[in-house]
C-alpha cells in the first residue's frame, strides 16, 4: 500500500500497535486522538494534555512510544497529514483494475460503483431528511465551495434553482463576502463544500453566513474537516482515499438525490417551473431543430 493511500490512518495503525502496552493514561490519549485528531494539531503538548485530561509529561512519553522524537514531531505529523498534503497523490493508488483486461474502462465503472454503495451505506437517512427538510423550507439558497469542491456548489445551485428557485453560487472572485453573507438571515440556507485541502475562502464565507443566522449545511470528508465547527449540519462522505477525485462520483449521487427528493416533494411547483420554462421565447438561445445547425 502506498504510505499516501491514508492520510490520518498511519497514525492509527501506530496506535493499533502499540495499544497492548499502553497505560490507562496512553489509552486515554488515543481514544480522544481518534475522535479529534486536531487537538494534537493546533495545541501545545501542555494544552493538549489539559484538554484530554493528562499531563504534559504523559502526552509526551505517548509521542515517544508511537516512535516519535518528542510531541513537536509528533504534532508535525499530524498537521502535515490533516492539513498540507496533496490529495492528488493517493489517485492513482486508489485505481487496482488491470487494464490488460477486455473492459478496463467499464471495470472502474463498476469499481466506482461498489464505492458509492459502501459510501453511502454510512449516511443515515435520519441525517438526509433534514437536509432535505432544511432545503425545501429555506427562502434562499446560497451554495458555496472553491477548487476542487467548486464543482459540487456549481452544479447543486444550478439543480435546485431549476427545482426550487432561489438558490445562487457565492463566488468569492465576484461577490463581495461581507455584502453577500450580509443579506442572508435565518430564513436562508448555505451550503458549504468543503473537502481537503478545505479551502480558506469557503470557511469565510460559512461563518459570515452562520453570524447572520443563516442555517449552514456542511459536506466534507472527515470529521475533522474545519467545516464541522461551524455547520449546523454535517454530511460527511467518508472514503478510505482522500483525492477529491474519487469522492466526487459520490457526492454528485448524493447530491442529485437530494434534488430528486425536494422535486418529488414538491411536485407542483416543479411543473409550474417546467410549464414557466417550456413556455418562454427561446429562439436564438437554444436550436429548435436539425435545420438550425446548418
Amino acid at each position: 500500500m502506498h504510505k499516501g493511500w491514508v492520510i490520518i490512518e498511519h497514525i492509527y495503525q501506530k496506535i493499533e500497535k502499540e495499544k497492548l502496552s499502553f497505560t490507562k493514561g496512553f489509552a486515554k490519549i488515543a481514544a480522544y486522538f481518534q475522535k479529534h485528531p486536531r487537538t494534537i494539531a493546533h495545541n501545545s503538548a501542555a494544552r493538549a494534555g489539559e484538554l484530554i485530561g493528562v499531563s504534559e509529561t504523559t502526552i509526551i512519553r505517548f509521542a515517544h512510544q508511537l516512535g516519535y522524537s518528542g510531541y513537536r514531531d509528533f504534532q508535525k505529523d499530524v498537521q502535515q497529514r490533516l492539513f498540507k498534503k496533496s490529495s492528488l497523490s493517493v489517485y492513482l493508488d486508489s485505481k487496482d483494475i488491470d487494464q490488460s483486461s477486455d473492459q478496463p474502462v467499464k471495470n472502474l465503472i463498476y469499481s466506482e460503483l461498489k464505492t458509492i454503495e459502501e459510501a453511502v451505506s454510512s449516511i443515515t437517512e435520519e441525517k438526509l431528511e433534514r437536509l432535505v427538510k432544511a432545503l425545501i423550507n429555506a427562502d434562499t439558497i446560497v451554495t458555496a465551495g472553491s477548487q476542487a469542491s467548486h464543482a459540487f456548489a456549481s452544479w447543486f445551485a444550478f439543480a435546485l434553482d431549476l427545482v426550487k428557485g432561489k438558490s445562487h453560487l457565492h463566488s468569492p472572485s465576484v461577490d463581495n463576502i461581507l455584502l453577500k453573507a450580509s443579506e442572508l438571515s435565518e430564513d436562508d440556507v448555505v451550503v458549504a463544500f468543503s473537502f481537503h485541502r478545505y479551502s480558506i475562502d469557503t470557511l469565510k464565507f460559512a461563518r459570515l453566513a452562520k453570524n447572520e443566522g443563516a442555517h449552514v449545511i456542511g459536506f466534507t470528508d472527515s470529521i475533522i474537516s474545519p467545516i464541522t465547527e461551524i455547520a449546523d449540519d454535517v454530511l460527511q462522505i467518508h472514503l478510505h482515499t482522500k483525492s477529491t477525485l474519487d469522492v466526487a462520483p459520490v457526492v454528485f449521487t448524493v447530491l442529485n438525490s437530494i434534488v430528486s427528493t425536494i422535486s418529488m416533494r414538491r411536485k407542483e411547483l416543479f411543473e409550474q417551473r417546467i410549464k414557466y420554462f417550456d413556455s418562454m421565447k427561446t429562439e436564438g438561445l437554444f436550436m429548435q431543430s436539425f435545420l438550425d445547425f446548418n
